[in-house]
């Protein structure tokens, strides 16, 4: 390890800071890293250990009374551009409760345990353990839960969630099906709306098993009076109640979900995030490093979830794989992120990732893409042909 990701805690003390960690390592171990690539600094140990051009991410806690601490360190890291969340217990009294210097950054409101999960996914994802695009799949029967899904449609895309859900997200003229399975390729959780008769659909069931083969993680809603169903391999069940519905009423058009019951949801969507990532990634590594094993190809996976390959000629080339359909923002915090944590000039960086149930079109604009930019990309199906040249 040449480089740790640095999480700075500035500003005032606050009581959720020591459950906003744990929350953090716990994801850390799920996406296959060890707890001691991070380094945690604050103000006893910024001059000491702080290293402007690693990996960094700030959390500043506002305060009520007005006075800022830490101003020096502050100053220090915006001279420095280091990615900063302005953290306030009311997004109305922003101005009052943070700097003048961080009124321009948008802030995140922290006022219950609920909040913890998605503040934890905006550290990982400004450290670049999690991809910054959030993609989430909403799976259900039409004729059972379309008022429920809608209603989940609009509330994770107001929590930054690119949401799909057939109704809304496939223009006209699109091949639906194509469509589908390539969105459910590049998500990171689905919600399934467990309704009575979800496994006597076809499309449902068709989408639980491409679920299932992807290893994408679900939260399964258990709607009342109705089973968990076994076939979703990486759940997370939420039993719903009566209770969990406006009035207690559940309906066959009209029912929706409390605001309660939707944070609770949305909370635990964040909870998987991380883990259903970490597995599809580590199925990738596992993978690739079999073919170079098969070939005595020699292939090293570094802490950071990079595999190094030395070729026959001595030189290194650098593999990261990838999770999901690579964009062009992809290539360039991939190469960002290379070249803050490893000191050599590498030959080549490629991104690796799995190709099934990416639409031609994207992966002949993939292909386009490798002829022009330094950073290319490996089908993980092609892996093994890949390698036999090096």
């Amino acid at each position: 390890m040449t480089t740790k990701y640095q999480l700075i805690k500035i500003g005032e003390n606050n009581s959720f800071y020591s459950e906003i960690l744990e929350v953090f390592y716990l994801h850390i171990i799920e996406l296959g890293l060890q707890k001691d690539c991070i380094i945690e600094i604050d103000e006893n140990n910024f001059s000491a250990e702080y290293k402007a051009n690693a990996p960094t991410f700030c959390l500043y806690f506002g305060s009520t009374s007005g006075i800022f601490p830490n101003q020096d360190i502050l100053n220090n890291l915006l001279e420095d551009a280091t990615l900063l969340l302005p953290i306030v217990s009311d997004l109305t009294k922003f101005t009052q409760q943070i700097p003048k210097e961080l009124h321009n950054i948008n802030g995140f409101q922290l006022t219950t345990k609920e909040d913890v999960e998605r503040l934890t996914s905006s550290i990982l994802e400004g450290l670049s353990l999690l991809r910054l695009s959030r993609r989430l799949f909403i799976s259900y029967k039409r004729d059972e839960s379309t008022s429920v899904a809608i209603q989940l449609f609009e509330q994770f895309e107001k929590n930054g969630f690119d949401v799909f859900i057939d109704t809304h997200s496939i223009r006209p003229g699109e091949p639906f099906q194509e469509e589908l399975w390539h969105r459910m390729a590049d998500t990171d959780v689905i919600v399934m709306l467990n309704t009575p008769n979800f496994m006597k659909s076809h499309w449902t069931t068709q989408e639980l098993a491409q679920a299932n083969a992807m290893s994408i993680g679900v939260v399964q809603l258990v709607f009342p009076n109705h089973k968990l169903e076994r076939e979703a391999e990486l759940s997370i069940p939420i039993q719903l109640t009566y209770k969990d519905f406006d009035n207690c009423v559940l309906g066959t058009s009209t029912k929706s979900l409390t605001e309660n019951s939707i944070q609770k949801i949305v909370s635990q969507v964040e909870s998987i995030r991380a883990r259903s990532l970490g597995a599809r990634q580590d199925n990738i590594i596992s993978e690739f490093i079999s073919f170079a094993q098969k070939l005595k190809v020699k292939a090293q996976l570094q802490p950071e979830k990079f595999i190094t390959i030395t070729k026959r000629d001595g030189k290194e080339l650098i593999v990261i794989p990838t999770v999901g359909i690579p964009q062009a923002f992809t290539y360039h915090q991939k190469d960002e992120l290379i070249k803050r944590i490893k000191k050599n000039d590498e030959e080549v960086i490629y991104i690796l990732y799995d190709h099934i149930n990416i639409r031609e079109r994207w992966l002949k604009h993939l292909d386009w893409l490798d002829t022009y930019l330094p950073i290319k990309t490996i089908k993980l199906l092609n892996s093994e042909q890949w390698l036999q040249k090096l």
